[in-house]
């Protein structure tokens, strides 16, 4: 007997912001691993744990992590960025995983826009589910949290 794929779900998911700061200090959240990490919107109860110390914010860098519920593994993450512009544009692809079976794949652009001292800053995630899932507004309060505590950190809220 032949079974047929799972089709994969698909879904395109933009949010856009406006910060009252400069571009060059938005920018600096993403670019920093240790302002990055104090945003990343890691579930209450849960942690991600980083493989390497090292955070090379370029071109072909590869950031691999996992998250956790105590000993408990609920996800790989493998990111890799392909396309940096400084004060200006980030991609990234992020494959995640679950019980060594790749759940899904994205591609993540984020633009930066100076509009008279502030930035705007447009996140666009391009997304494939496979296995039937379908998580779009999952996804989007993921970017939503994200986007808050980033203004917390640009505030000296967090």
């Amino acid at each position: 007997m032949t079974t047929k794929p799972v089709l994969a779900e698909h879904a395109t998911i933009q949010i856009e912001r406006v910060y009252p700061h400069p571009v060059s200090a938005v920018f600096a959240c993403w670019s920093d691993a240790e302002a990055r990490r104090k945003w990343e919107p890691t579930p209450e109860g849960m942690v991600m744990a980083y493989e390497g110390d090292d955070y090379d914010f370029k071109v072909g860098f590869i950031e691999r992590s996992r998250m956790l519920k105590g000993d408990q593994e609920l996800a790989r993450f493998e990111s890799r960025f392909v396309d940096i512009v400084p004060d200006s544009r980030i991609i990234s692809v992020v494959c995640v995983s679950a019980n060594d079976t790749l759940m899904s794949s994205s591609q993540h652009t984020l633009e930066f826009f100076s509009e008279g001292g502030k930035t705007r800053i447009k996140c666009t995630e391009q997304v494939a589910w496979l296995h039937g899932q379908a998580m779009q507004a999952e996804h989007e309060d993921g970017w939503n949290v994200l986007l808050d505590r980033l203004g917390e950190v640009l505030d000296g809220k967090r």
